[in-house]
């Protein structure tokens, strides 16, 4: 096995050293490994790839990270127009097509704004307003869901129409996603 010799600057000596008391005997392989999560990573950034971090859940909420790139986004709005939905679809760095949906109210309508409206509207306050920390903020009229599908038939149902042609472009299109209009 060939030998490498790696440099180190005194100011990443701190750094090294508790790596080595990380990894024990083998810091080779953490080396090798970390290498290997860089040239993933920037081999998928050149690539038109980048990490995305969506927030999931409906009651409680956590976070889910993945590599892809942003092929298409549509915005519809119910019948009543009291909720609407967003979707974004990114194409994962496996191929597979990964759709990100943020259901809300439809803030737009002024009839979402109505007191009347509220669910919780008897233990409403002007305080209710004055917190600083938001995320105690009633938030189960929100919902984030991310959807993986292994193709492009498999989402056509699961969004509107439009946007699946949109995504069926920009899959056969120029790597950037962009329809190339030759006029």
């Amino acid at each position: 096995m060939p030998n490498r010799t790696i440099y180190v600057a005194d100011a990443d000596l701190p750094t090294f050293e508790k790596a080595q008391e990380l990894a024990g005997e083998n810091l080779s392989a953490t080396i090798a490994q970390a290498l290997r999560r860089f040239v993933e990573a920037e081999e998928a950034k050149a690539s038109g790839f980048e990490e995305v971090t969506v927030k999931v859940g409906k009651i409680a909420h956590s976070y889910k990270r993945f590599r892809g790139r942003l092929l298409a986004k549509g915005r519809v709005r119910d019948q009543n127009e009291m909720r609407r939905t967003v979707y974004d679809v990114y194409q994962t760095v496996k191929g597979k097509l990964a759709l990100y949906v943020r259901g809300a109210p439809n803030w737009e309508n002024p009839k979402t704004w109505s007191y009347q409206n509220w669910p919780q509207r008897e233990s409403w306050s002007y305080k209710n307003w004055s917190h600083k920390d938001w995320s105690q903020w009633p938030n189960r009229d929100y919902e984030f869901r991310l959807e993986v599908y292994e193709t492009l038939d498999e989402l056509k149902d699961n969004v509107p129409l439009e946007l699946y042609e949109a995504v069926a472009q920009a899959l056969k299109g120029d790597p950037e996603g962009v329809e190339y209009l030759d006029i």
